[in-house]
């Protein structure tokens, strides 16, 4: 160590020499160190070929030379003292430290010269090796940064762990030792055969019940009782951070305050809470951690704002809160979920115009009820202007939006009646208006015209075309920014060629391009942004048709939950699967199945849309796949298959529910939009004038398969 401290002394004392004579400073001849001195060379060398993440010595045997261990990134490496290679150990995983603990049994057993030593992984494993062979592996609950093998209350073989954020483990290998004596058997004691034989066929025949037996198992301690308490303040308040792309409407829309406790029975940890919400609505923040909750006594809270972000329709006022978390006692991430209907006051508010009467070419949706009608400021108090006048009627509007949904009831003929500009902005009023109804009383609902199929077909042309407009723009995008690369490359050649040549226009061309390319990312911006707002309304129309369809037909709850999975209100933009090859293929299986007109028939192939470009799809066959399932189901088709649900007894009023339906098939499906010609109620605008409430058709009924041939 002398000998490196005079070396590197000599090198930085006579570049301090040299420093102090350029500023023409005095040396002092006693400090300066002796010129003579040499620089250290190393005696051997070995190259590793990666940087040493640790270098450590040992004695392979007592009184042997020592041996030097040098742990790489991917190897380690066993040298002798004078550089010669003994071994070497190629890693298949990334080690973060290791320890040589030689014993001085090992060390004077002088037949079998090994090393051994630990290794610790960045994969939270110790690895026990002797020379180039791994012997022993555990798992650490860290990375260990630093291990020791130490001795602690008399204990040897100790290994101490230390984490890079200071958390020391004390661990061994193996388990707790067992007692082995054997008990001694007095000679004077007797063992009955017979008596031992029956005592081991009952216990035989014991464990046989209990491995057939699924009550019987053994069962893991009960985990954390989380629940999520939602506490509505009801304390609206306004913001302005919006996203309405049109001026003409008020940017400032309300919000609400949510406050969330978390309780749970023990102490938890990594506690997140997540907040899921459908667009347009906005949940701020969206994700929050809690961290560790322990016990009863401890809670943990988080407020939650709610307002509506963007001028889009909205079909979904449903929140879900998601909690997961660690149990202390076995560390397993659990979930637990909630779900909270925020109130429609967000997405809506009353306006004050008086109700006309329908127009040409607005929608109309009439239901009838088996009850008289409710006041609609009791239905809708959050929407309720307080004039008396208005309970059987009332305007609202949707926010960022300027079309009008207006709801009628009249009490004459026991009917609601909601009329729109659009057949989306009736979807969440109308389904709100059932759901409270249902819940105060038990009424029931008919509808008996025909379904807006043509105006819902009119949604899904609009939603493809934009999607085929969007797929046309990027890839005439995609060609423009070639052609824009290609001049590129054509102005550098020509500004790196030494002789100058004419640009021959391609300045003018590059400008021209750039200039295109910029007006196709403004158009395809538009586009996305109608296609996101067509997306809603195909969201909305199409649960209004599935709502619609489940009371014309009475469906019971299985067949309806088919339906909306084949009728999905989640839309996809998507080029190659987007909503439309999704849609078709389960309708055109549903056609073929359960709903097929002959039961023998076999399913046979299948055409495939999905995977292809948006271009090749049939726009036209899908709405008459649509079109067909309507008419089978209002026929009496059923999506649940006959051998899952029979049934023997027949209603009381099958026959005049035969004959309801023969009415029925003879409605065209066309569309709700009134005519200027039809007659007028006197209570209800262009109203219908049947006072007496039509029975809902039997399910046996519905049952009934028309033989007419309809084509897929």
């Amino acid at each position: 160590y002398q000998a490196l401290a005079i070396a590197s002394g000599a090198d930085h004392g006579s570049s301090s020499n040299n420093d102090a004579r350029r500023k023409g400073l005095d040396i002092d001849p006693s400090l300066s160190v002796s010129q003579s001195s040499k620089k250290v060379l190393p005696d051997w060398s070995f190259n590793l070929g990666e940087c040493a993440l640790g270098i450590q010595t040992t004695q392979r045997i007592r009184n042997a030379s020592q041996t030097i261990l040098v742990l790489g990134e991917r190897n380690l490496f066993c040298l002798t003292d004078n550089g010669q290679l003994i071994f070497m150990s190629k890693f298949e995983y990334n080690p973060s430290t290791f320890v040589v603990y030689n014993s001085e049994v090992s060390q004077s057993d002088a037949s079998n010269p090994s090393v051994r030593y630990i290794i610790g992984t960045h994969s939270r494993t110790l690895f026990i090796a002797q020379d180039g062979h791994i012997r022993w592996a555990a798992h650490v609950d860290s990375v260990p940064v630093q291990i020791e093998v130490a001795t602690i209350q008399d204990i040897r073989g100790m290994i101490c762990t230390l984490s890079e954020t200071g958390l020391l483990q004390c661990c061994y290998l193996g388990t707790d030792p067992v007692s082995t004596s054997i008990p001694t058997i007095m000679s004077s004691t007797m063992i009955n055969v017979e008596e031992a034989e029956e005592q081991l066929t009952k216990l035989n025949k014991q464990i046989k019940q209990a491995m057939n037996d699924p009550t019987l198992v053994v069962k893991r301690k009960s985990n954390a009782q989380v629940t999520i308490q939602i506490d509505d303040t009801n304390q609206f308040s306004t913001t302005d951070e919006t996203r309405f792309q049109r001026h003409d409407v008020e940017s400032t829309v309300p919000s609400l305050c949510v406050n969330i406790r978390v309780k749970s029975s023990e102490a938890i940890q990594n506690t997140l809470l997540t907040v899921h919400v459908h667009t347009p609505l906005c949940a701020q923040p969206n994700e929050i951690r809690m961290g560790h909750i322990g016990g009863i006594s401890a809670i943990g809270t988080a407020s939650i704002v709610f307002w509506m972000r963007d001028d889009l329709t909205p079909w979904n006022l449903e929140a879900t809160f998601t909690v997961s978390y660690n149990t202390m006692s076995d560390n397993v991430c659990q979930t637990i979920q909630k779900s909270y209907k925020l109130p429609i006051k967000l997405v809506a508010r009353s306006y004050q115009q008086p109700i006309s009467a329908t127009t040409a070419d607005q929608c109309k949706i009439t239901l009838g009820a088996n009850k008289p009608v409710a006041d609609l400021n009791r239905v809708f108090p959050e929407l309720s202007t307080g004039d008396t006048n208005q309970q059987q009627g009332l305007t609202v509007r949707f926010y960022g939006s300027v079309e009008n949904v207006s709801i009628l009831a009249s009490s004459k003929s026991q009917k609601y009646r909601f009329q729109s500009d659009s057949l989306a902005s009736i979807w969440l009023f109308s389904n709100l208006l059932i759901e409270r109804l249902s819940a105060s009383s038990s009424i029931e609902f008919e509808f008996g015209d025909p379904l807006p199929l043509n105006d819902y077909f009119s949604i899904i042309d609009r939603h493809y075309e934009l999607r085929v407009e969007c797929e046309q723009i990027n890839s005439t995008l995609e060609i423009s920014s070639k052609q824009f690369r290609a001049i590129q490359k054509r102005l550098l050649s020509k500004f790196k060629d030494k002789t100058p040549s004419l640009l021959d226009n391609l300045d003018i061309l590059l400008e021209n391009t750039n200039q295109q390319i910029l007006a196709l990312a403004d158009r395809y911006e538009q586009s996305r942004y109608e296609l996101n707002r067509c997306s809603h309304d195909l969201s909305c129309a199409t649960k209004l048709i599935c709502l619609l369809l489940k009371i014309s037909v009475s469906l019971s709850s299985d067949n309806a939950q088919l339906l909306n999975a084949i009728l999905s209100p989640v839309t996809s933009d998507d080029n190659e699967q987007g909503w439309e090859e999704t849609v078709d293929a389960a309708v055109n299986y549903a056609l073929r199945t359960v709903l097929a007109r002959s039961k023998s028939a076999e399913l046979g192939s299948m055409p495939s849309t999905i995977g292809n470009s948006t271009t090749n799809m049939d726009i036209n066959k899908l709405k008459k796949r649509i079109q067909t399932l309507c008419e089978r189901l209002e026929k009496g088709g059923s999506l649940v298959s006959s051998s899952s649900t029979r049934e023997t007894n027949l209603s009381p009023d099958s026959a005049y529910s035969s004959t309801s339906l023969s009415t029925r098939k003879e409605k065209p499906i066309a569309s709700n939009r009134r005519k200027k010609d039809d007659d007028e109620d006197t209570e209800i605008p262009n109203g219908d004038h049947e006072d007496v409430f039509r029975m809902l058709p039997s399910t046996n009924a519905r049952k009934q398969y028309n033989n007419e041939d309809d084509d897929n």
